[in-house]
């Protein structure tokens, strides 16, 4: 248990530093966010309570660096609220072991990219809808379809590189 505490807490910093690296790739103001890493991969031994501080937490270190007050607080929170729903639509027949990260290692490619495309769109639709403050336009649509698709990129790229077994 201590090593899975260790494991994440690493992971943490690691999704932080990485995402303040990728503050610096702005083009037409589409960002990539790969923060949304780290609520994906928590365990779900995680108490909701817990998992919910946590994703605030690291909401507010995100929007220290693009000095937006409580836009990535909001998304990280939201996320953390609607993984449990996911959680349970992709649930293997088996059941979830709840020490284990929900990684592709555990569950398979194939899972975990159903998995985080359906919370990274999520994620990705709150965050282009706050920051365009409208729900439909050709601009906010297109933004969105970059925003996803390079986040869902980097996620994937993620889990190749560092393939996180903890």
């Amino acid at each position: 248990m201590n090593s899975l505490i260790r494991a994440n807490a690493i992971r943490f910093f690691l999704i932080v530093l990485l995402q303040f690296l990728l503050k610096e790739v702005d083009y037409v103001n589409i960002d990539i966010y790969i923060y949304p890493v780290f609520i994906l991969l928590l365990p779900l031994g995680v108490i909701d309570g817990l998992l919910i501080g946590l994703s605030f937490f690291l909401g507010l270190c995100i929007d220290s660096f693009y000095n937006t007050i409580g836009l990535h607080a909001s998304a990280a929170v939201f996320l953390a609220s609607v993984r449990p729903f996911v959680l349970k639509l992709l649930e293997p027949r088996g059941g979830y072991d709840k020490l284990k990260a929900l990684t592709k290692y555990h569950f398979g490619v194939r899972w975990f990219v159903q998995y985080s495309s359906i919370l990274i769109l999520s994620h990705s639709i709150w965050v282009v809808a706050l920051e365009e403050l409208t729900l439909i336009s050709w601009w906010w649509v297109l933004r969105l379809i970059f925003v996803f698709v390079l986040s869902m990129l980097i996620t994937i790229l993620y889990q190749y590189i560092f393939n996180p077994k903890a």
